[in-house]
Order: C-alpha cells, then sequence, then structure tokens
C-alpha cells in the first residue's frame, strides 16, 4: 500500500530490478553446486577438472547474487521478496562451500 498524496493506492509495488538478478543466481548457483556434487559423488571423489569448475562456479554465482540482493535494497518503494528468497539461497550456498574448503584444507 502506498500513498500518493492525500490518495492510498493499493497497487502492489513492482519487484526491485536487482532482486530478478539476485534470484537467478542464486538459482545458477545452487543447480552448478548440485551437478558438483553429483560428479563428485558418481565419480567416487576423482571427479576431475569439471566438478572443481562446476563448484567454483556455485561460489562465484552465489557471491554475486548476494551483492545484487543487496544492492535490490537501495531502491525504493520495491517489493524485495524475491531479493530475501536470492540472498537466502546464496548465504547457504557461501555457507556450505565454506565449511567443505575448510573441511578439506583442514584435513
Amino acid at each position: 500500500m502506498r500513498q500518493v498524496g492525500d490518495k492510498v493506492s493499493y497497487v502492489k509495488n513492482p519487484f526491485a530490478r536487482n532482486s530478478y538478478f539476485c534470484l537467478t543466481l542464486a538459482v545458477l548457483g545452487l543447480a552448478l553446486g548440485a551437478a558438483s556434487m553429483y560428479l563428485s559423488v558418481t565419480r567416487a571423489g576423482q571427479g576431475g577438472l569439471n566438478t572443481g569448475v562446476y563448484g567454483f562456479s556455485s561460489l562465484a554465482a552465489a557471491l554475486m547474487g548476494l551483492w545484487y540482493g543487496g544492492c535490490s535494497f537501495m531502491e525504493k518503494d520495491r517489493n524485495y521478496i524475491l531479493a530475501k528468497i536470492g540472498i537466502s539461497i546464496s548465504v547457504v550456498l557461501v555457507i556450505v562451500w565454506a565449511v567443505i574448503i575448510i573441511t578439506s584444507i583442514v584435513r
């Protein structure tokens, strides 16, 4: 609900433009991460270069999704639900990849 002058507008606020990029990058990162895990499991840990590239691309897409999600909150009078969903997915992906990287370094 927005107030326009002395009238109240019940038209929904449009989605933030950057929230589309945020959600798209988060879903892309999730798909690349799933592909990386699938290759690693099916090849018994010997996934090769493709597995690493998919994993790194998943982490990069998640970080870029976080950036665009943060930028979407700078837009005024917008609907931020897509940005919130994208940021949630991206945060989970970054945490998962951080745990995997730390575990592989410590081991």
